[in-house]
């Protein structure tokens, strides 16, 4: 049985082409995903803990102030935010023992995957905290 040589490195150029097409349009699409939602999961626990940060600041003080608000932008660097893109507000400026004080940090997110999905996601945390000063 004779084999030809020129059929034989054919075959071996289709494959190497199928291979290179698998990896272009599945695997890749599917490490950039991993990488993408990873990041909105990192932001989404960093806007949330900014947010506790603050409510709990914010009871323990009484109201919502410039001193809170940097509390929260700070705690939004330390977990690798840019909190300029994020927009923080609060449901009261002022409260007094017991009265809920709730914080909410939304943070606008950019999710591009090739094939599948290229949109704006905004992550939105909120934390209630209880005024724990009598005013």
């Amino acid at each position: 049985m004779r084999v030809d040589r020129g059929r034989r490195t054919s075959v071996r150029g289709q494959e190497t082409l199928q291979t290179i097409l698998v990896v272009a349009f599945v695997l890749l699409p599917v490490l950039i995903a991993i990488f993408t939602f990873g990041s909105i999961i990192h932001t989404y626990i960093g806007a949330q803990a900014a947010a506790a940060r603050g409510a709990r600041n914010a009871g323990a003080v009484g109201g919502f102030g410039p001193a809170e608000f940097a509390t929260v932008t700070d705690e939004l660097v330390a977990n690798g935010i840019d909190p300029n893109q994020c927009s923080i507000s609060a449901t009261a400026a002022e409260v007094s023992l017991g009265q809920p004080i709730g914080v909410t940090v939304n943070c606008p997110q950019h999710v591009g995957i090739p094939f599948l999905v290229d949109d704006n996601v905004n992550l939105s945390s909120t934390f209630v905290g209880r005024g724990e000063v009598n005013q």
